[in-house]
């Protein structure tokens, strides 16, 4: 599976703002030469192997982390804020209902990973519950960052004191991986 570099650039610039330039020379260190060099060097555009951006959310964990996925859901979280930064979208956000733009939201999948489809099983008054199908690998921390994204795209849907919870991980043994969005509809 391959994934676009922008996660890779997007991860390594969350550590460089939250933890400091040290911690992410940290973080290097525990890599590969491969991750290293595509670090310096990729452009968010380019494709990339899925393992290099695993590496540096296990490197991120170990070196900073607890092990609990903190960090990769935040470095998700902070994936999806520069995703959905443009005026333009966010405008869209604000005018759209939260049903149909986080249909498109798992919609964005292909366009960042040339491989499975994030789909949307279910959206009712207050939760959604979607899942990750057809990937060869599955990781846990891909599914924290992914947990982070979600999250992130539901507060940007106006989804007020949102809970997300990725409920079954294949990454953990489970057949499937789900996440379930639950949030307060009242005014």
């Amino acid at each position: 599976m391959n994934v676009k570099a922008q996660g890779l650039l997007n991860a390594a610039a969350w550590v460089r703002e939250k933890f400091g330039p040290e911690a992410l020379e940290r973080v290097f260190a525990a890599c590969s030469p491969a991750v290293q060099e595509r670090c310096a060097t990729a452009v968010a555009i380019n494709w990339i192997p899925l393992e290099e951006f695993l590496e540096l959310l296990t490197a991120v964990d170990r070196q900073l982390g607890a092990g609990d996925g903190k960090l990769a859901e935040g470095i998700g979280a902070a994936s999806a804020r520069v995703n959905l930064r443009h005026l333009g979208l966010r405008l869209a956000f604000f005018l759209a209902r939260p049903e149909f733009l986080m249909r498109r939201v798992a919609g964005v999948w292909r366009q960042y990973n040339d491989e499975g489809e994030m789909l949307v099983l279910s959206f009712n008054e207050g939760e959604m519950l979607a899942e990750l199908r057809g990937i060869a690998t599955s990781n846990w921390f891909l599914c924290c960052s992914i947990t982070g994204w979600l999250h992130e795209a539901g507060v940007a849907t106006g989804m007020k004191q949102l809970v997300t919870r990725h409920t079954h991980c294949r990454g953990t043994g489970a057949s499937r991986c789900l996440w379930e969005l639950r949030w307060n509809t009242a005014a």
